[in-house]
């Protein structure tokens, strides 16, 4: 490894923003975290807004607070957004360097063209950035925001959760929010009829009578939700909806109540009953200290968005963690729980669980109409990654907890168990192996992953699959563009990068061969510094769970989802029910019969973050490069962050697509395949608020029919066959006997019944201002 760069071209990394958690405050709904908390007054100013000096305002404002948080405005904090200043040249750089940072984005052939069943509409993110650069050119944009605004509004109709570029005007400074007191749930009157929209807290008073909402402002309820969900990075629509309700298992308010974008300045809810309520929308100013010296538009560029003062001083120069969640599948809680309790409030006691407050992880018995089942809750597949002394011990006591509740089951003589996967937006891959393997340790996990071919990686891959093994260069050596940190699909090493990168071409695109993990290498589990420190179940010094046979049948398991599962919670899921055939029950959806996915988050297997990306761009261009023209010419093509271009809150890629095994012939990511649940069910109000309720609503379902499947509790039309669960179904690109069907109109796709015709959910962001 030679260097001719000069030191300067290593730019600094970006850091994750922590924030300390609030002091828990008693309320009927608790509060929330800086993340998500909200604000209860229904108005506080409805004077008019100053535009010209909204910035100001608000900073004398924030000033003046001396609550725990600060709330401003909705539209007041919009008003400044859209007169911060626009600079064409900070705005070049950065289109320039996400252009470069997306080439890493594993699905962008199949965004253009998307296979037939796939329910969103096709969005070719290159020729998007080419315009958003076009109107740069051109001079379009008279503001910050609305450029920023462009990119994200792009990135999003990708529906993928791993896939993000959020500038600090459109998302690091303020968050969006409409009052906690108008967090609203979606659910059944007796667990039959379709749906209602209604206030959740109405269910946690008994003076109050609940009543539906039927209009959010003046718009049939459910069609206003549907359209705002379109901005939520889940690709089943169905699932979107559900992530704008109160979500108990995530102890979450919901989409509705902390909205992507700007909600307007105030809300009308009108009630069957002819009554109406209106609040204003607020925002939260995330960091208020920074305002004490904002006074203009200008200082609030200079203070936010210019990359040279805020990101080189303020962050430090580190690799970020590759398996830290980006921001966009995070479902932040509404408040610490009193003793710092794991699992969310009102859950009924846990037999075992995991220390940690921020590990939802627990093992429960409860008895049910088909005897006594166990429950298994695995909300996250993440754990503490501040302190990397704690990862492993984290990591072993995750492991450990589903271990001591399988055992405990044996113990009880409890052959049925519900794992609930509710709101788990993923996290560490081997935890989710793991996890898998302990009810499966028989098994062979036949997980497949593949990345895009493209010059970027294999300018990376390249350089650093040259590197030996050694205590000095082990961090390049376990690097996602090592092709040592992978094995084909026949579990036979990779000779060279160049071996792993010629792959096959699908939907005009170039990918690698296929990828599998070595579960027996330490570098990729049980190593307590590059992995998660832990010996994957039924290898190893674990041998002995493999052959002492699988603890459960797969009929007797069955999987709980809200479909807001995604990235791990994706892979757990894949291989439980495709390798293992276990079945699932969804909740919820759009007030309309027939099925819905049992995944409606990202199926990516691998996430990389643009500090990630950096950090390796800037190591191989200064360590790697062999001149200085060489080292040039990488630099035209490696995402690194420029000092020119402007700072964000989250920038990310899909790196890795999910392979399904038996169908790989066709090349399709798992993301582009329809795979419906078992049955789906919708809650009653009891069951959204009382888990346990619902979990023995579920047991009955799933096992209630003689042991068998009670197909009559399922929502009409949503039981669904084998090949429908497993993507080959109708309306699936792929047949049941594995062939990729010809392009065509999609078919099987449910409409909503407020929509009364035949269309499709497509477009239905027309009129909302984000196309």
């Amino acid at each position: 490894m030679r260097c001719f760069l000069a030191a300067s071209a290593l730019v600094a990394l970006v850091a994750a923003q922590d924030r300390n958690p609030p002091t828990r405050i008693e309320t009927l709904l608790p509060t929330s975290t800086l993340d998500e908390v909200l604000p209860t007054q229904t108005f506080v100013d409805n004077g008019p807004v100053d535009t010209e000096n909204a910035c100001a305002d608000i900073s004398v404002e924030v000033s003046e607070t001396y609550e725990e948080y600060a709330f401003v405005r909705a539209d007041r904090a919009f008003a400044c957004l859209k007169t911060v200043p626009f600079k064409a040249s900070a705005a070049n750089a950065t289109v320039s360097f996400v252009k470069r940072m997306i080439e890493f984005q594993s699905t962008l052939g199949y965004l253009k063209t998307p296979p037939q069943g796939y329910v969103n509409e096709a969005v070719d993110i290159v020729a998007g950035l080419d315009t958003i650069e076009n109107k740069v050119f051109n001079g379009d944009y008279s503001n910050e925001y609305d450029f920023e605004a462009d990119i994200a509004t792009l990135l999003a109709k990708s529906y993928d959760g791993h896939l993000s570029f959020d500038g600090m005007a459109f998302g690091g400074v303020f968050a969006w929010r409409r009052s906690r007191d108008f967090a609203l749930i979606s659910a059944s009157r007796d667990g039959k009829e379709a749906p209602k929209i209604w206030l959740a807290k109405d269910f946690n008073s008994t003076d109050t009578e609940p009543k539906a909402v039927s209009q959010i402002n003046g718009e049939p309820a459910a069609q206003f939700l549907e359209k705002e969900s379109n901005m939520i990075q889940y690709h089943d629509p169905d699932v979107r909806y559900n992530a704008m309700f109160f979500q108990l298992p995530a102890e979450n308010y919901g989409g509705f109540s902390s909205p992507s974008f700007y909600p307007g300045p105030d809300t009308t809810l009108t009630f069957e009953d002819g009554t109406e309520e209106t609040f204003q929308n607020f925002a939260l100013v995330l960091d208020p200290m920074s305002w004490m010296d904002i006074s203009s538009p200008e200082d609030f560029y200079d203070m936010f968005c210019e990359l040279s003062s805020s990101f080189f001083k303020n962050k430090k120069s580190k690799r970020e963690i590759p398996q830290r969640l980006p921001r966009q599948l995070q479902l932040p809680k509404y408040g610490a729980l009193p003793g710092e309790a794991t699992v969310p409030v009102s859950y009924p006691e846990p037999a075992v669980e995991h220390s940690a407050s921020d590990v939802p992880l627990a093992g429960f018995f409860l008895d049910t109409d088909v005897g006594t089942v166990g429950v298994l809750l695995i909300s996250t597949f993440n754990i503490a990654m501040d302190d990397p002394a704690d990862i492993v011990d984290e990591a072993e006591e995750f492991q450990r907890v589903i271990e001591e509740f399988i055992a405990e089951a044996r113990n009880r003589k409890v052959s049925k168990v519900v794992i609930d996967l509710q709101a788990n937006g993923g996290g560490l891959v081997m935890l989710g192996y793991d996890a898998y393997l302990q009810f499966f340790p028989t098994q062979d996990p036949q997980a497949l992953s593949r990345m895009r071919s493209h010059n970027a990686a294999n300018i990376l891959g390249e350089a650093l699959s040259t590197v030996p093994l050694s205590p000095t260069t082990i961090d390049y050596y376990t690097s996602p563009f090592n092709h040592r940190s992978y094995m084909n699909e026949d579990l036979v090493s990779f000779e060279s990068w160049s071996d792993l990168a010629s792959g096959e071409e699908h939907n005009s695109d170039s990918f690698t061969k296929l990828l599998r993990y070595n579960l027996t290498d330490p570098l990729v589990s049980s190593s307590d510094r590059f992995s998660v420190g832990i010996v994957m179940t039924g290898y190893g010094d674990r041998t002995s769970f493999r052959n002492a046979g699988d603890p459960f049948k797969p009929e007797d398991i069955v999987l709980l989802t809200d479909g807001l599962c995604a990235s791990t919670c994706a892979l757990f899921t894949e291989l439980m029910v495709q390798q293992s055939g276990v079945r699932s029950i969804v909740l919820g959806g759009r007030p309309s019969t027939g099925p819905m996915q049992t995944v409606g988050g990202t199926k990516g297997s691998l996430v990389l973050t643009a500090p990630v990306i950096n950090y390796y761009s800037a190591i191989v261009i200064s360590e790697f490069a062999d001149s200085l023209s060489q080292g040039r010419e990488w630099l035209a093509q490696l995402p690194l962050v420029d000092d020119q271009m402007i700072n964000f809150a989250a920038a990310s890629v899909n790196a890795q697509d999910n392979i399904r095994k038996g169908i790989e012939e066709q090349g399709i990511p798992t993301q582009f395949l329809n795979d419906s649940a078992s049955c789906r069910v919708w809650p009653t109000p009891e069951e959204v608020l009382d888990v346990g309720a619902l979990w023995k609503r579920i047991a009955k379902t799933a096992w209630g029919n003689n042991g068998a499947m009670d197909e009559a509790a399922c929502v009409q039309g949503s039981v669904t066959s084998r090949e429908a669960q497993t993507g080959r179904g109708e309306g699936s690109p792929v047949t049941a006997n594995g062939d990729q069907k010809k392009k065509g109109a999609a078919v099987g796709m449910r409409v909503p019944s407020w929509m009364g015709v035949s269309v499709g959910v497509v477009g239905l962001v027309v009129g909302m201002g984000w196309l």
